[in-house]
């Protein structure tokens, strides 16, 4: 391909754009994952706040369509219903997934073979100082009506720790899809804010340490890490 576009350009030909840009107006699609700074937030006291945040892409309504799911940081994550035609519709509240916590990542997966995609939310922060509460990942389980509702306390995976991404899979397996956690330090180790484990490989605290989850096939998961 790289071949073909060199010839065409050095035969004076323009080459045809490979992607092109679609307004928000054309889409619908209107989330800005937008990072509000002061002087005691910012990238001084919180040296991650910059670092984004993930988006999923599945069918939730089984209609042959992808739909979006973006996690915010600051601002709540938001849900697009694909309507066909590169048209989306936010359909975040009515779906009962809108968040306040800092979401760092989104993956989606049928957690519980219903044959229907829910949504699990990584949740990192922001900053050492936040609370295990506010970082509790989240799942939201897909209720096949437009509807989602949130169950991550139920399933035993509302993890704590300052995780950035999510990761599904049969590591065992036995046919049920566990959970990987990509977690982040909660320390800064470029300032040497870090305890270090007696190998200097990883830091002392258990909340920046990946977990993995065990799916026990009965609407449970178990820390196995």
């Amino acid at each position: 391909m790289l071949l073909l576009l060199a010839v065409a350009s050095c035969g004076g030909e323009a080459a045809a754009p490979v992607f092109t840009l679609l307004s928000p107006g054309r889409t619908g699609v209107t989330f800005a994952n937008t990072i509000t700074t002061n002087d005691s937030f910012n990238i001084q006291s919180n040296v991650y706040i910059y670092n984004g945040a993930g988006v999923a892409v599945g069918d939730i309504d089984n209609d042959g369509l992808p739909d979006l799911f973006f996690s915010g940081n600051m601002v709540s994550s938001r849900l697009y219903l694909n309507k066909g035609n590169m048209q989306f519709e936010d359909i975040t509240e009515r779906a009962g997934v809108k968040t306040n916590r800092w979401c760092t990542g989104a993956t989606m997966v049928d957690i519980n073979n219903d044959g229907l995609l829910d949504i699990y939310v990584s949740v990192s922060g922001p900053g050492a100082g936040s609370k295990g509460a506010d970082r509790a990942n989240l799942l939201f389980i897909n209720n096949g009506n437009g509807t989602f509702t949130e169950a991550a306390q139920k399933y035993g995976i509302a993890d704590t720790g300052f995780t950035t991404h999510a990761v599904f899979l049969d590591y065992n397996g036995d046919g049920y899809l566990d959970l990987f956690l990509l977690n982040n330090s909660p320390k800064d180790f470029a300032r040497g804010e870090a305890d270090t484990h007696p190998l200097g490989l990883r830091s002392d605290s258990p909340e920046g340490w990946n977990t993995l989850y065990r799916n026990n096939g009965n609407g449970a998961f178990t820390d196995v890490s």
